[in-house]
This record gives C-alpha cells, structure tokens and sequence, in this order.
C-alpha cells in the first residue's frame, strides 16, 4: 500500500507529472487549443496548468480505482530484449497494469484514469463552448503525451545493477 502511494505522489507531483504537462501543454500550444486561451506565455502556462491538473485528476482516478482492483498501473521497463518490442511495451503503457502476482494486463484503473481526466477539464474549467468534442481531442494529445514519457522511460539510459559478486 506504501509503494503504491509513493508511485502515486511521484507520478502526480514528480517528474512524470511535470514532463507530462509540458508535453501535453507544448501540443496544445501548437494547436492554440483551446483558442481562448490565446497565444504566448500567457496562453502556455494556461495550458500547462490545464494539463499539469488533468494529470493530476487522471492520476488520482488511476491509482484510486487501482488500490479497489488490486492493480498496480505503474509504468515498469521491459524485461524484453529489441527495440521493437521495447518500443511496444511502452506505447501501451498507460493503457496496462499488473496484477499482484506480477501478470501484466489492460487495467480498469488506468482506463479510469484516462476517461475522468477526459472529461473534467472540458466539464469545469475549459471556456465555453468547448465540451466532449474538445475533450476527446484533447485526450488524445494527453495520450501521446503520456506514450511519449513511457518511450523516454523506456529508451533513458538504464543504471546497471550490482550482483552479489560485484
């Protein structure tokens, strides 16, 4: 339950959290979505504490329904070889979790999480008269966002661990 809470903490309030916003808020700026927001700094940090809250939300939802269903949706690095099939483990990352037992699966917390994170923004506080069209659009940039810090994860440079014999 304690390391479940750390991933929790560490993905909302750390650097997954942070490099997610600025991913997600760096696509929207591209995109000037949504266009109220304008443009320059003012309209990025809009967007980035739009998207650092949504996180937040997704976060929340994810490892609250986690804790009921026993699931465990942290991000883990693949123990496969190949750049193929590395590159795959991390692109269905966020959509994946484990079991107690170590089994690998599609979870319900972290579809949980992606559908309240989804839908609160454009339901509180996107200006009118943005809604679930703009949602959905919307939560596929936080998807590719989010595949993209599992790729980073995946592919950063792995510290090597020291046997017993080392």
């Amino acid at each position: 339950n304690h390391e479940l809470l750390r991933k929790y903490v560490f993905s909302t309030l750390g650097g997954d959290g942070t490099l997610h916003a600025t991913l997600a808020s760096t696509l929207d700026q591209i995109r000037q979505s949504p266009t109220a927001w304008g443009t320059g700094a003012g309209g990025f940090s809009k967007r980035w504490a739009s998207d650092y809250a949504e996180s937040a939300i997704g976060d929340t939802t994810k490892y609250a329904v986690a804790r009921i269903f026993h699931q465990d949706p942290a991000f883990t690095m693949c123990e496969c070889a190949g750049f193929a099939r590395r590159l795959a483990h991390a692109a269905d990352a966020p959509f994946m979790g484990r079991t107690p037992t170590g089994r690998r699966g599609l979870a319900a917390a972290s579809l949980a999480g992606i559908m309240t994170a989804s839908v609160v923004p454009p339901a509180t506080w996107y200006p009118a008269p943005l809604g679930t069209r703009d949602g959905l659009r919307h939560a596929a940039t936080s998807l590719v966002s989010k595949v993209a810090v599992d790729v980073l994860k995946e592919f950063w440079p792995r510290k090597k661990r020291l046997g017993a014999g080392d």
